[in-house]
């Protein structure tokens, strides 16, 4: 505003000068008037387009450096001698300065997320919200097959097997995947999504086929050793046994044997429980589920435990509500994992505590509950209780007789069922183990 005030105001005086010597000129020289008044418009005239000329020029200079700033162009920026245009065009390098720096980093940024994600094992998928792929990594073409320059069709086609179709929906519907296997080839992939604030999903593809193929090797050396283990260790309790029952009341020889006897029942519980978890691992078995009954199912699993909770008055009580008193399940299944947890709870449940199963209906199927009035476990170790030989007190497990493979069994169980488990503790207070069994089993693969 103040550079076209002082604009407008020189080029009025230059126009008043104009007009006053023409005057001027016809009072002396009426004669010359036309002339030098003529003259003198003409050398104001003049006068005015230099000043114009100085002023406009360097504005245009600012406007085109505006745009190559705008177009991402090298700007040239104009030599301005008047005080407003100068600060005009301080104002605008300052800016294009800031706006370098800026683009400079992000660039820098860019290049270091490029940098991590290609240095990734894990395959990383970027889609919009039409399932549109945006970018992915060398390890995700590697995985789906597709070379570096290679375009990557849309989710659907990507992913088109019968399997793979939950996946699909459930990234298009923007929900997250935990962790969910699939196959690709002959590869084993562990898929997991999150969608992202402004629409799309980014997918974490892991592969883990060496893992699963280590996993299948233990499983069989186990499998191999607990078979070769259990007719020698079923030898040495039937002669420790007739050693036991020979030798005098009372003498070393008789107390020797008697360790034995329980050594040997020991490890033949430990390869027992190795078996069958191999063996549910392994795909070796599958459920058969029938309706059973839970109140039966539950009285019928506690029967061998009375005569050891009555010696140490522990109580036992159920709580089945109406409509959750049948299950679709595997009976033989159920009462294993029945079993497991009571024998668990008795352990660790003193004297004048209790044992609780519960069976309520859930939105998604039963749930049934076994809780104890026991020691309780820290939170820091609930999420590794379901591991094998996993003990939160090794030395009173191992006095107890605990194997450590109790609830890894339940774990696998319940999940061959479809279902999951979860464990609710507090130290001093008690420890409840939930089962989540679906209103239908899960068909068999």
């Amino acid at each position: 505003m103040k550079l076209a005030t002082r604009l407008f105001a020189s080029m009025s005086l230059l126009v008043a000068a104009a007009v006053a010597g023409a005057i001027v000129a016809a009072d002396v020289a009426p004669q010359g008037a036309l002339g030098a008044g003529v003259l003198l418009l003409v050398v104001a005239a003049a006068i005015a387009w230099l000043v114009a000329r100085t002023i406009a020029r360097p504005l245009a200079q600012l406007t085109e450096a505006a745009r190559d700033i705008a177009a991402g162009r090298p700007a040239a920026f104009p030599d301005a001698r008047i005080p407003e245009l100068a600060r005009h065009v301080d104002a605008l390098r300052a800016m294009h300065q800031e706006l370098e720096r800026r683009f400079a980093a992000l660039r820098r940024e860019r290049e270091e997320s490029r940098t991590l994600l290609e240095a990734l094992t894990d395959g990383v998928i970027a889609t919009d919200n039409r399932g549109a792929v945006v970018s992915a990594n060398g390890a995700a073409r590697h995985l789906l097959g597709y070379g570096p320059a290679d375009p990557l069709p849309p989710l659907p086609e990507l992913f088109h097997d019968r399997l793979h179709r939950a996946l699909v929906r459930d990234v298009l519907d923007g929900r997250p995947v935990e962790r969910r296997e699939l196959e690709l080839g002959d590869r084993s992939v562990l898929a997991s999504a999150r969608p992202l604030e402004g629409g799309g999903t980014v997918l974490v593809l892991s592969d883990v086929t060496d893992v699963r193929r280590l996993e299948a090797v233990r499983r069989d050396f186990v499998a191999n050793v607990s078979h070769e283990l259990k007719t020698p260790l079923t030898s040495i309790a039937g002669y420790a046994e007739t050693l036991a029952a020979e030798a005098p009341a009372g003498s070393q020889t008789a107390d020797f044997a008697k360790i034995i006897v329980e050594s040997a029942r020991r490890m033949q519980v430990l390869v027992d429980d190795l078996l069958d978890l191999s063996r549910i691992e392994s795909g070796g078995w599958r459920p058969q589920p029938r309706v059973v009954e839970v109140e039966a199912a539950a009285r019928d699993a506690w029967t061998p435990f009375a005569d050891r909770a009555t010696a140490g008055r522990v109580r036992f009580a159920t709580a089945v509500a109406a409509e959750a008193h049948a299950l679709a399940v595997d009976p033989d299944a159920l009462r294993q994992i029945l079993t497991n947890l009571f024998d668990n709870a008795l352990r660790h449940t003193p004297a004048e505590g209790s044992i609780r199963l519960t069976a309520e209906l859930s939105k998604d199927g039963i749930v049934l509950g076994v809780t104890d009035t026991g020691a309780g476990i820290p939170t820091d170790q609930l999420p590794r209780i379901f591991e094998r030989f996993y003990r939160v007190d090794p030395g009173r497990a191992r006095q107890q007789g605990g194997t450590g493979l109790g609830l890894a069994i339940v774990k696998h169980l319940v999940e061959a069922h479809g279902g999951r488990v979860e464990a609710e503790s507090a130290v001093g207070r008690g420890t409840t183990i939930r089962m989540h069994f679906p209103a239908t089993p899960a068909p068999e693969r």
